[in-house]
């Protein structure tokens, strides 16, 4: 290979661009301020060439190529070195990955273009290109964006926060989950896009799937034999802890898989154990649930799991079953049940009544009912269920009413909350704006406090302020503030010392807690008082002109006249 470190001027109609460069996008506003600068300056930093049957291919320098045609230049320096296609995508791939301007879907395919190379893995890709291995799966995983939302990261309509979060799904999921980026709120005339938390606690809730709360075999191929046991499935963020650093637990990604299972495991257990009552602990659609199945109310759960040595002993009763929860919560858990709502042994208002009026030993024998008294009985049971079923008409309605005063009420409070939390946002940026280049010992002692009562996570929020909400940024909270900390001007150190302290603040405490940020505006920014403040503004119009002198001597006339 040539020594890489002499150039020589090249003419720029024998120079192309390489069709392996990772780089497909360019910002045309920044590279006129390039050619702009090449004009006034020259090309201070020769590009990387290779000769090939067409010219010389650009290894590195496609954007200051692009720049120079743009200022029209007749030559430009290049260093020219002779290597072959692997070294020549990996060069480019390395000088692309160092510079902040590559496109996050751009670096991944380069990356992708090396392991297409044999002898390549993730391992050599870490030690050429500096980057650590979650990082480059963070970037492979890219690539398993379906086009539509490929094509919204590359417009940068999404971050690459949002995108990673996506490419970690099962492609049929990547859709609704792209959907959930935005919201329109009634005072908006467009969607407009949620930070990339919202989406990730949307995917947590409903598409991670805790394996530790799967009711079945996680080491069972049967139950899905396409898929074959969980232990060994990719579609899990155990699979590729690098990638799913993030995620606690061991969690299923793939949804219809998950439930296919339960339903398998579910099969088994009833053709297993016929007579096992079949719970819904929870609503749905009747046309989803299981035939046969009764609404958890409808039984009454009187021991906990059918084998357990440890229970307490069971009264026995002729109506008590064994059962198994077929959905909702603990889906999957066994557990015995009565079935008699009016149980004399498990229901005590009926062990009561059946105390307070025992049943006679020798019974006499049943009298014939005649067709009067059994029309009287039917009739007497069509009213106490009319009386019934309107007494739980009046019931709903209550519910009803309840529920809408219950919702104003909440509604209320919620506006009052958001008025309250906006006026402490105000005072907090007023702490700030108003800090003094020093403290004085009562608003040290306040500092102090602040210091004592810190949170540990109150640099993100910290973070987030300096960072102007970009979610791109690749630094920690902890770089970012540093580097806010190294540009601060001297006497702006205590807004930052307070800004520190006080962001954890801004919330609205809970009861018996200080309200710090309060104390803080008592010493830092206290109010002035209506008074001064009317007075002080008195103090700035202009004072009335005299015309005849002043009141005293005109009153000294009126009396001498």
């Amino acid at each position: 290979m040539q020594d890489s470190s002499a150039f020589q001027f090249l003419a720029i109609d024998t120079i192309h661009e390489s069709t392996t460069n990772p780089r497909r996008t360019f910002d045309e506003g920044k590279l006129k301020e390039l050619a702009e600068s090449i004009k006034h300056n020259g090309l201070i930093q020769p590009i990387t060439v290779r000769p090939n049957n067409e010219g010389f291919e650009i290894v590195a320098g496609a954007r200051r190529f692009r720049a120079a045609q743009i200022a029209e230049l007749f030559s430009i320096p290049a260093r020219i070195v002779e290597i072959d296609d692997a070294q020549a995508l990996e060069w480019q791939l390395v000088e692309n990955s160092q510079r902040v301007d590559v496109h996050p879907y751009e670096e991944g395919q380069g990356f992708q273009r090396l392991l297409d190379i044999p002898g390549y893995d993730v391992a050599a890709l870490v030690e050429k290109s500096g980057k650590s291995a979650s990082h480059i799966y963070a970037r492979l995983s890219l690539l398993q964006l379906i086009p539509t939302v490929a094509e919204a990261f590359t417009q940068e309509r999404i971050t690459a926060s949002h995108a990673n979060l996506i490419a970690r799904l099962p492609q049929d999921v990547q859709a609704n989950a792209y959907e959930q980026c935005w919201r329109k709120d009634w005072q908006d005339k467009e969607t407009h896009l949620l930070p990339a938390k919202y989406l990730a606690a949307w995917i947590q809730a409903n598409l991670y799937l805790s394996l530790a709360d799967a009711p079945f075999d996680r080491e069972d191929p049967t139950l899905n034999p396409t898929a074959g046991a969980c232990v060994t499935c990719p579609r899990r963020s155990g699979y590729n802890t690098s990638l799913f650093c993030d995620v606690l637990g061991d969690q299923c990604l793939d949804s219809s898989c998950y439930h296919s299972k339960v339903e398998a495991f579910l099969d088994r257990e009833i053709a297993a154990h016929p007579g096992l009552v079949q719970i819904e602990n929870g609503w749905r659609n009747p046309k989803e649930q299981r035939p046969g199945a009764v609404q958890r109310g409808h039984v009454r759960e009187i021991e906990s799991v059918i084998d357990n040595p440890d229970a307490e002993p069971v009264m026995p009763c002729e109506a008590a079953k064994p059962a198994i929860v077929v959905y909702g919560k603990q889906l999957g858990r066994k557990l015995t049940v009565c079935t008699d709502k009016h149980c004399a042994v498990h229901d005590p208002q009926a062990a009561a009544d059946a105390a307070a009026h025992p049943v006679p030993t020798m019974a006499p024998a049943p009298v014939a009912e005649t067709e009067g008294e059994a029309a009287k009985r039917e009739a007497d049971n069509e009213q106490r269920m009319a009386e019934y079923n309107a007494e739980q008409e009046r019931k709903e309605e209550q519910r009803k009413a309840e529920f809408e005063r219950q919702q104003k009420e909440y509604e209320a409070e919620q506006t009052r909350h958001e008025k309250l939390h906006k006026t402490r946002v105000a005072t907090f940026e007023r702490i700030i704006e108003e800090a003094s280049p020093s403290f004085n010992p009562a608003q040290m002692r306040v500092f102090l406090r602040l210091l004592i009562h810190l949170d540990y996570s109150f640099l993100e929020e910290v973070a987030t302020h300096f960072a102007n909400g970009d979610e791109n940024v690749q630094q920690s909270d902890d770089e970012i503030v540093l580097a806010a900390l190294d540009v601060t001007a001297d006497e702006k150190l205590t807004s930052l010392a307070l800004r520190l302290v006080l962001s954890d603040h801004i919330g609205i405490p809970q009861q018996n807690q200080p309200d710090l940020l309060t104390e803080a505006e008592q010493v830092f920014a206290p109010k002035k008082p209506k008074a001064v403040k009317a007075k002080a503004e008195g103090s700035n119009k202009p004072k009335p002109t005299a015309v005849k002198g002043s009141p005293k001597k005109e009153t000294s006339r009126k009396k001498a006249a």
